[in-house]
């Protein structure tokens, strides 16, 4: 009997992941439904989680307590970003002024945050190790609101990457198959009533690198599989 390598092939095909190309999930207005869809696709927070780009509302000052930065393992946001902090300005009053254009790029082994004056940079190589995004506003009360618009991936504008949170919620989405160096530029608004801005993390935006995010096996890489498989086991039949 001759041994035939096809079904081995098949085998191994099967065995390695399938390209995936960029997928959003359905946006989630809980945190514990956010982590609950990530923990059913092998995402646990923090143990896979990368880094975190952050925006908040700080003390809406140029000094002082932050509002953004990138944070990293081990101690992520409960410690200060990377590099100097950065020190900017929401608004005045109820204006909300300017609003904040961001990008976060990722190239080879290195994650870099941009928005306002702040940038920061970090090399590591669970950097290139991140398949995908999760995406957080949060609004800690109401009549309040934290806005992501004008959201592109690579420059193509993703509407349903908009995030949305106000009146004391959150919103939550989240973007995976990232297997290349990609970029994600936005703008940023947040909105309050009364003459104070709240201070903190009460009004702001996260955007977490993650890994080891499962993707499934497309359905047209499946079948080809599968028919390779049974097209080596036919050959194997009739050299026996």
């Amino acid at each position: 009997m001759r041994f035939s390598p096809i079904p081995a092939i098949a085998a191994a095909l099967v065995a390695a992941p399938a390209l995936a190309t960029p997928t959003l999930s359905n946006h989630f207005a809980t945190d514990a439904a956010f982590t609950s869809y990530l923990a059913g696709k092998g995402v646990l927070l923090p143990a896979n989680e990368t880094f975190v780009a952050q925006a908040r509302s700080g003390n809406n000052a140029t000094n002082g307590d932050y509002e953004a930065g990138l944070h990293i393992p081990p101690n992520f946001t409960n410690a200060g970003p990377v590099g100097l902090a950065g020190q900017m300005s929401w608004g005045v009053g109820n204006v909300v002024n300017p609003t904040r254009a961001f990008t976060l790029n990722r190239t080879g082994n290195t994650i870099t945050f941009t928005i306002g004056s702040y940038s920061g940079s970090w090399t590591d190589a669970g950097v290139g190790a991140v398949n995908a995004l999760g995406f957080r506003a949060r609004s800690q009360s109401a009549g309040n609101g934290t806005y992501l618009t004008n959201m592109r991936l690579n420059g193509v504008l993703m509407p349903q990457l908009s995030l949305s949170a106000f009146d004391g919620g959150v919103d939550l989405v989240v973007l995976s198959g990232l297997r290349n160096d990609f970029t994600i530029t936005g703008e940023a608004q947040l909105a309050w009533t009364g003459s104070s801005i709240p201070t903190g993390s009460r009004l702001g935006f996260q955007i977490k690198g993650l890994t080891g995010f499962t993707e499934p096996v497309s359905e047209p890489a499946a079948l080809g599989l599968l028919g390779l498989g049974l097209a080596g086991l036919a050959l194997r039949r009739r050299r026996a």
